[in-house]
C-alpha cells in the first residue's frame, strides 16, 4: 500500500523530481501511518497481500479458463440432441477456514456455467449440476487447491 500511496503522489505530478519524491515519502509514510494507527491496517496484511497476489492472478486465470471450458460443455449438452442431461446434487467438504475464501469457491462455482452453490454451512458444500459429467471432481477442483495455497500463505 505504501508503495500504491508513493506511486499515485508520483503519477498526480506527473513527473519525478527530487522535491517531489522527497515530499511523497513524507506524505506516504504519514498516510500509511494513519492507516495503520487508525484504520486497523498492518504490514502483515500488505505482506499477505503481496504473497497472495500472483496466486490470485493464477486463480483468475484458472477461473476464465474453467468457464470456457464449462460454458463449451454445457452449450454441447443443450444442443446435442444425443446426450442425456442428468442433472446432480453433489455434497462434499472442503477444509478451507477461511470464510472469505469459501465465499470465493462458492461464488466461482456459480458463475462457472452449468453448476450453482445452493448451500454453504461452514465447511460443507451443496452444489446442483446441470449434468453429472459437470459436477465430476469438484470436491478437489483446481479452484479448492489454489485456495488453500492462498489460505496458507495467510497464516504462514
Amino acid at each position: 500500500m505504501y508503495i500504491l500511496l508513493l506511486l499515485f503522489w508520483i503519477a498526480l505530478n506527473g513527473k519525478i523530481t527530487t522535491e517531489i519524491l522527497v515530499i511523497g515519502v513524507i506524505l506516504s509514510t504519514a498516510i500509511f501511518w494513519f492507516m495503520c494507527k487508525f484504520l486497523e491496517y498492518s504490514a502483515k496484511s500488505e505482506i499477505v497481500f503481496c504473497k497472495n497476489f500472483f496466486w490470485g492472478l493464477a486463480y483468475i486465470v484458472v477461473l476464465v479458463i474453467e468457464i470456457f471450458k464449462s460454458a463449451i460443455a454445457v452449450y454441447k449438452r443443450i444442443y446435442s440432441k444425443k446426450i442425456e442431461i442428468q442433472p446432480q446434487i453433489v455434497f462434499f467438504d472442503v477444509d478451507i477456514k477461511n470464510e472469505f475464501l469459501r465465499f470465493i469457491l462458492a461464488n466461482s462455482i456459480t458463475i462457472t456455467p452449468g453448476t450453482i452453490t445452493v448451500d454453504v454451512d461452514d465447511n460443507h458444500f451443496c452444489v446442483h449440476a446441470l449434468d453429472y459429467t459437470l459436477a465430476d471432481g469438484i470436491e478437489d477442483s483446481v479452484f479448492i487447491k489454489l485456495l488453500k495455497k492462498m489460505e496458507e500463505n495467510c497464516n504462514g
